[in-house]
């Protein structure tokens, strides 16, 4: 694997094209983590993580790894909130999960830090939506070099993200992962 001279991470909230991302990232030869627990779980030697703990942490990323890049996944909001609802409701419904399971602990911390509950409720959901994209912006006003903010479900891909990192466009179709 190449090692890079910039981290990436990707600060897309959750059902934004994550996965996908992260699986851009690795046919670029990042390697890459996708949802980690908590920033300790990052190996310094990695080259980037996508959502989980980056989310709520991004800022310290930022100023730990001063030439990183972040990539702010988006997507448009009626069918973020669908894809939120077949998730929390079908696909990792909480009932589904026992406290003793490895996975409840950390499912309740990014519930209630992604989507402000454990769960659906449309009205939170779409206030932690441009709450966290308010403040992604925000912060990084004024540095355009530091953050891009794509909409992968809307075709958005290589031809916005290469270039951002200075790399070249592969010679292989953008990753799509949906769940």
């Amino acid at each position: 694997m190449i090692k890079h001279s910039n981290k990436v991470w990707g600060i897309g909230l959750g059902r934004t094209g994550t996965k996908s991302l992260n699986k851009a990232f690795q046919i670029l030869n990042y390697n890459t983590i996708h949802n980690p627990n908590q920033i300790i779980d990052i190996d310094p030697m990695i080259d980037g993580a996508i959502e989980g703990a980056v989310l709520s942490d991004y800022k310290y990323l930022d100023l730990r790894f001063p030439n990183s890049k972040f990539i702010l996944t988006t997507r448009e909001i009626f069918s973020w909130l669908k894809s939120c609802k077949k998730a929390i409701k079908n696909l990792y419904p909480i009932d589904r999960f026992k406290e003793s399971d490895e996975f409840y602990n950390a499912m309740i911390r990014n519930r209630s830090s992604r989507f402000g509950g454990l769960d659906y409720n449309e009205e939170q959901l779409i206030t932690k939506y441009y709450q966290h994209h308010f403040d992604v912006v925000s912060h990084f006003k004024g540095r355009d070099d530091k953050l891009l903010i794509i909409d992968i479900m809307n075709g958005d891909g290589w031809e916005k993200l290469c270039p951002f990192l200075n790399i070249d466009i592969p010679n292989s179709s953008f990753p799509s992962i949906q769940l």
